[in-house]
């Protein structure tokens, strides 16, 4: 094999840079880069036998903090975005410098892509139903919200193949569908944002996917109608009542972050905060802390409702125009579950909403309670095509038992070593005779191929108890929503035997097997066994 020939003009450029890079960063500040990934680790030592994936791992570890990496990023990105090209697989440049995110199917929810089956579509009308009788039931208003993709508002400044917004994309569809089903509670916010855009005012900005704060103003409006027609009397506010906000200390600008544009465009995102909220009062109901995590707000306003709102992102432009309307709001993020019956037991909320992006909306329905005939009947009504019984039914109990942890089989042990990580969620956990249904997610977030093998664990005063338990369900939302298709296969969703499980209450933990050990979630507390 010939020897390879030293190139001393490239090592000469390479030794520049590096030392260019060192010397400049006092002197000019590094463009601000958010890349949506998480950057490659320090190398670990594995055994002389993985040498090679050791050179691996420490060739990404050295590209991912090489000093002038942020600079060479954002300079060629920025001049990329001149032309109209993107830098990034996650970012898509549109017509006159617009940006809009990529999930990997180049705008696919948008067009109907993939199409929404009659099987898909009623077994999100059941748990939709479901959540209303449920609490119907206890006095309670239920409504979703659903704020529209920047893409399907302002099409004309998409990137040139992109034909623009189909009638046909799932959240209309399923908006249709409620509308048949459950009047009144799904309120789908395309056409308020649009009459925004439509008057020359910003819904979105070029460089953020989320809309503005004129935006959520006109949908606030909408959802204030809505919910008057569910008997909670509030009138809408004016949006004089609110102090605009330009730009701010961190203003939204997302897209432009993981481009490493930010530096180079000018940013402009108008949003409102309530004069009001200073007088707000924050718990926390976990050691988490930030925008995300579960907390009660009490605003001092009295005798006014209570509500318990589980949101996204879009929720953060929003909120400041709700939060005066309510007593007390309880916020929790979708990653911790799309229904809360804990928090709804806890604190007894008289409206609970729930708002998603309309590309997530196909997703949200998960971990609902039963439904009953009479909605069956009326889905079955709507959609004379589709199966009685969906693709998320509970199924068949599995062939195997919950055993006591004492007696657990070699490949469950040192459940009780595990690792407990946040990005998880248990969405579905409901004991019933047939058994316990659980649904969810758990992943590391590794790009690495994952073992499918995990287990479920019920603990209480009648014991301890675990079960193996398969994680091989596709959750297309949570690579969406992390931005990396690789975790899709991270989900689970079975019936588990109880037949073994003596009566009473247990708390559930899930737990998946990672190549160093195992991986925990913690569910739902207090499951009763009858």
């Amino acid at each position: 094999m010939e020897k390879p020939v030293p190139r001393p003009g490239l090592i000469a450029t390479v030794l520049l840079l590096m030392a260019a890079a060192f010397l400049l960063r006092p002197l000019i500040k590094p463009p601000q880069l958010q890349e949506g990934r998480v950057l490659a680790g320090p190398p670990a030592w594995a055994g002389i036998a993985r040498l090679d994936d050791l050179r691996h791992q420490t060739d990404a570890w050295v590209a991912d903090r090489f000093p002038a990496r942020p600079y060479l990023i954002g300079w060629l990105n920025a001049a990329r975005l001149a032309i109209g090209d993107s830098g990034s697989d996650r970012v898509l440049a549109g017509r006159k410098g617009w940006l809009f995110y990529n999930d990997g199917t180049r705008l696919g929810p948008a067009r109907a892509k993939p199409p929404l089956t009659d099987a898909e579509a009623a077994e999100w009308l059941r748990g939709l139903s479901a959540r209303v009788e449920t609490l119907q039931a206890q006095g309670a208003a239920y409504l979703v919200v659903v704020p529209p993709a920047k893409e399907t508002i302002y099409p004309q400044f998409g990137p040139a193949w992109y034909p623009g917004p189909s009638p046909r994309r799932t959240s209309l569809t399923l908006a249709s569908l409620a509308a048949r089903t459950e009047p009144g509670h799904v309120v789908h916010l395309r056409d308020p944002v649009l009459a925004v855009a439509v008057s020359g005012t910003q819904a979105f900005s070029r460089h953020d996917t989320h809309w503005t704060g004129d935006a959520a103003y006109a949908a606030y409006a909408a959802i204030l109608q809505r919910l008057r027609a569910q008997g909670v009397a509030q009138a809408t506010r004016p949006l004089s009542d609110f102090q605009p906000v330009v730009n701010g200390v961190n203003p939204p600008r997302d897209l432009a972050l993981m481009l490493g544009v930010a530096s180079f465009v000018p940013i402009h995102y108008r949003g409102y905060v309530d004069p009001a909220a200073d007088a707000y009062r924050t718990t926390w109901l976990s050691e988490r802390r930030g925008w995300t995590a579960p907390q009660v707000v009490d605003t001092g306003e009295t005798g006014k409702p209570t509500l318990l709102l589980t949101r996204d992102s879009f929720s953060n432009a929003l909120t400041p125009f709700l939060l005066g309307h309510f007593s007390r709001v309880v916020l929790t993020h979708i990653d911790d579950g799309f229904w809360r019956q804990d928090l709804i037991d806890r604190f007894h909320p008289d409206v609970v909403m729930l708002e998603v992006q309309e590309h997530g909306l196909g997703f949200a329905m998960r971990g609902s309670p039963p439904v009953s005939e009479a909605a069956e009947t009326r889905i079955e009504r709507a959609l004379p095509g589709a199966p009685t019984h969906g693709p998320l039914a509970p199924s068949a109990p599995s062939r195997g038992r919950f055993v006591p942890l004492s007696a657990a089989p070699a490949a469950l042990a040192g459940l009780d070593a595990s690792v407990p990580i946040p990005t998880c969620a248990v969405d579905q956990a409901l004991m019933h005779a047939r058994g316990l249904v659980v649904a969810g997610w758990i992943s590391d977030l590794s790009a690495e191929p994952r073992p499918t093998q995990g287990a479920a664990r019920l603990s209480g005063p009648a014991g301890d108890f675990v079960q193996p338990l398969e994680m091989n369900q596709v959750r297309p939302d949570v690579g969406i929503y992390f931005k990396r298709p690789v975790v899709e296969p991270s989900g689970f969703s079975s019936t588990l035997n109880l037949q073994d499980v003596p009566p009473g209450a247990y708390d559930l933990r899930v737990y998946r097997r990672s190549p160093t050990g195992w991986i925990g979630c913690a569910g739902p507390k207090g499951l009763v066994r009858p």
